[in-house]
């Protein structure tokens, strides 16, 4: 039970509220609303104000309805979004355990149900907007400043749009030797087209801007955004910073990242600044080092890293791979894995068909034990650099080429193809983890393959049945955060590869590889989605897959 409730409604009249006769009037209410919405509005995610506006601005006559509740055994959050999410939820509302005081005052909301409003799951859910273009233009002065002038193209899909709503991150965060710093990302002006100011709040990772008029489907729609602060945080004092991928420039959902990206980096010697794409130019302008590259297709998670870098690059069929070493040159590492990278495209240029990127960075990155995948880049830890010296290499060190090989996979399956939602990550991890598997196949063997296969089906088997694939990243134990994460390791990277590696057996090599390079090709700089990869089986093989999907990757059985 609870003991008290908020709701707010808007797009539908709300019922009134009978009174009993000769009822007197009851206390006001002012003190404990002020006190609700002084608890609810550390609730992570965009603020109920943003949510509210959008629906008032973009589509009114669409329901939405928000009720909070508190006072019993957990808070709770029900969101029926009529509009832009069309969907039905209910979400527990949980503090975090450790962290300072501001910290454990948040709220993180833990899904417990949501359903999709008129439409199928199955189908990608369309964004209301998409960037289709951004020109970053990049200034670090030195030390932890930062000033960004973003110029992005925007196109409004199903409707016209009044306000637009924007990831960017608000406040970056560091642990101190006593504190957590916070670092705020400041949004000095939004301008458009013709230079004019427009309204903006910038709150909660959320950003909104409203339109001088509404802007018609299919009609671009050109914006400038100035931001400035001290977020360009070097991990642990060390000689570099990233802006990785989260939102470190204004961005709208998943569904709506599409965009072509060029970048002008400019980085106060001795920095040397990475950008994803075909390198413009690299210059010294007095006290800094500049970069400018260039992305021509369509891309996510775009970013820029800079620091202490010493690299070299080498050309080999139209390719250019360049790797940096941290802090000192090391040139063996450096050719040895140029000699792997440029491998592991020949292979996979077998059957994934074209590398998508003529020049791919490698970027040794100062910690141990993991790789990512942005566009045309690849971030590795430096046990890859340094594979046989001490013990924490060694331990590390023995998953290189898998690791290697699956960041390599990512430039084909998260970036020529594109996951729509996080509901369709396996279309990137997944099938990233079974391209590296097959490589490390025809490297070392087919008895490495099967070790792979039953380690697959072993993790597999410990969080099958607790969800199906696509809510892999909807997981969570508000007691125990590490058990949601390993959950959804074994859904997204063994369970994943397992369901392909059983497709590959019921097809046949040829088939497979086949199936493989035809999706590839067909869905090449396009949104990817599980439907449509159960459609391209069924039109190859003349067999419904459908029911394969539905028991093994919506459902929670296992081959």
């Amino acid at each position: 039970m609870f003991q008290r409730m908020v709701w707010l409604s808007s797009g539908r009249a709300l019922p009134g509220i009978p009174s009993a006769p000769n009822a007197a009037e009851g206390p006001s209410l002012e003190a404990s609303f002020r006190k609700n919405r002084e608890k609810f509005l550390h609730v992570g995610g965009p603020p109920l104000s943003h949510v509210f506006t959008l629906e008032r601005a973009n589509a009114p006559s669409e329901p939405l309805v928000v009720v909070e509740t508190e006072g019993g055994r957990e808070e709770l959050r029900y969101v029926y979004d009529g509009f832009d999410g069309r969907s039905e939820a209910l979400l527990s509302l949980h503090h975090p355990e450790g962290g300072d005081a501001d910290i454990r005052r948040s709220l993180y909301p833990v899904v417990l149900s949501d359903q999709p409003i008129g439409r199928d799951r199955r189908d990608p859910l369309p964004a209301p907007f998409v960037l289709s273009d951004v020109r970053v233009d990049l200034t670090a002065p030195g030390g932890e400043t930062a000033e960004l002038v973003v110029h992005e193209t925007l196109v409004p899909q199903r409707r016209s749009v009044a306000v637009l709503q924007f990831h960017l991150t608000s406040v970056s965060y560091e642990s101190g030797f006593a504190a957590i710093n916070r670092h705020p990302h400041r949004v000095r002006a939004v301008l458009d087209e013709s230079g004019k100011r427009l309204a903006f709040h910038h709150e909660h990772g959320d950003l909104l801007v409203a339109l001088d008029a509404p802007a018609p489907p299919n009609r671009p729609v050109k914006l400038k955004f100035e931001i400035e602060g001290d977020y360009l945080i070097r991990p642990g004092g060390d000689n570099f910073w990233l802006l990785g991928t989260s939102a470190w420039f204004p961005q709208p959902a998943l569904a709506g990242q599409y965009y072509t990206f060029h970048a002008r980096v400019k980085v106060k010697k001795p920095f040397v600044a990475f950008a994803p794409g075909k390198t413009i130019a690299r210059s010294s302008e007095g006290d800094f080092n500049v970069v400018e590259t260039d992305v021509a297709e369509p891309v996510q998670f775009a970013v820029v890293l800079a620091g202490r870098y010493e690299f070299e690059e080498e050309t080999r069929n139209g390719i250019t791979i360049r790797v940096a070493s941290y802090a000192l040159r090391n040139q063996r590492a450096v050719k040895q894995l140029s000699n792997l990278a440029f491998g592991i495209i020949e292979y996979y240029q077998r059957f994934l068909g074209p590398f998508p990127f003529t020049e791919f960075n490698i970027l040794e990155i100062n910690a141990y034990g993991f790789g990512q995948a942005p566009p045309a880049m690849m971030f590795i830890t430096k046990e890859a650099f340094n594979p046989y010296i001490g013990a924490a290499n060694q331990l590390y060190s023995q998953g290189v080429n898998e690791r290697f090989a699956h960041e390599i996979a990512h430039q084909y399956w998260g970036h020529a193809v594109k996951m729509p939602s996080e509901e369709e990550q396996w279309l990137t991890e997944s099938f990233a983890e079974y391209s590296a598997a097959l490589f490390l196949r025809d490297l070392k063997g087919k008895s490495t393959y099967q070790t792979l296969l039953a380690h697959w089906k072993r993790e597999a088997s410990q969080s099958s049945s607790t969800a199906p694939i696509p809510l892999a990243n909807r997981v969570a134990s508000p007691s125990n955060g590490s058990e949601g994460f390993r959950i959804r390791t074994d859904l997204l990277y063994s369970k994943g590869p397992y369901l392909l590696a059983a497709l590959h057996r019921e097809l046949g090599e040829e088939t497979f590889l086949t199936f493989l390079k035809s999706y590839q090709k067909s869905f090449r700089w396009k949104f990817g989605s599980t439907k449509s990869v159960a459609g391209l089986l069924a039109f190859m093989t003349k067999k419904d897959y459908a029911p394969f999907f539905e028991k093994y990757y919506w459902g929670t059985a296992l081959p």
